[in-house]
């Protein structure tokens, strides 16, 4: 096995489970508060590299300094997104109709932490990267058969350079970290050493499910600082 997307939505499902089974509501609640701080915290990163090269923080530069490509699994299985623009001008508008953490989500029979995953996310990282950007996530495969999103007067045309800048993507391994030690600091801020324990619990399922291997790659991660870029 290999870190994924599929790696990535299984830590999210997980502190879903564990997080309300162990604290109800308080722990839906929590786990909301999770995606927003994961979200910001991803969308400051990439806004910490474009200000370091001097560049704008609108909705392209955005898209430039995005920190994720398909993993290698999805790439070999020919799983990719399937992403279309609907409307260039004067909004722009695009639309998914078909996504491998969505994919994740049904295999793991995870659809009440995909709905809030899917709802709260990427408006969290564009809020993180400039929170005058007027990004909307207009609807989700969790109740609909594609996602859509938006960005008022974007400023995007078919001709508008969207690559990737070099250096800006990070691998699943450092995603999926990311997502089981800032989900981990959140919930131990919010529930104390019973938080702690959550993500112990987290942990455990991730190495019953992959392996001892794949779980201590994972926490060779305990020190990294998630908040800088």
């Amino acid at each position: 096995m290999e870190f994924s997307e599929e790696t990535q939505i299984f830590l999210v499902a997980e502190y879903y489970r564990v997080l309300t089974e162990g604290f109800g509501s308080r722990g839906e609640a929590a786990f909301r508060h999770c995606i927003r701080c994961y979200g910001i915290q991803r969308g400051s990163r990439m806004a910490q590299s474009a200000i370091r090269d001097g560049q704008r923080l609108d909705y392209v530069t955005f898209c430039r300094y995005g920190q994720w490509r398909p993993s290698q699994t999805v790439l070999r299985e020919n799983r990719c997104s399937q992403t279309a623009v609907v409307s260039w001008n004067p909004d722009y508008v695009y639309q998914v109709s078909r996504c491998p953490w969505q994919e994740a989500i049904v295999k793991f029979q995870a659809k009440e932490a995909g709905v809030l995953y899917c709802d709260l996310l990427d408006e969290a990282i564009n809020q993180g990267f400039n929170g005058e950007i007027p990004f909307r996530t207009v609807q989700t495969m969790q109740r609909q058969d594609r996602c859509i999103f938006s960005v008022a007067d974007a400023g995007i045309t078919p001709e508008t350079d969207l690559a990737r800048i070099p250096g800006a993507v990070r691998d699943y391994d450092y995603h999926s970290a990311d997502v089981f030690y800032t989900f981990g600091k959140v919930c131990q801020g919010i529930f104390g050493e019973e938080g702690k324990q959550a993500a112990r619990r987290v942990m455990e399922s991730f190495i019953a499910y992959y392996g001892r291997e794949m779980g201590e790659h994972l926490q060779s991660f305990a020190q990294q600082d998630f908040s800088a870029n």
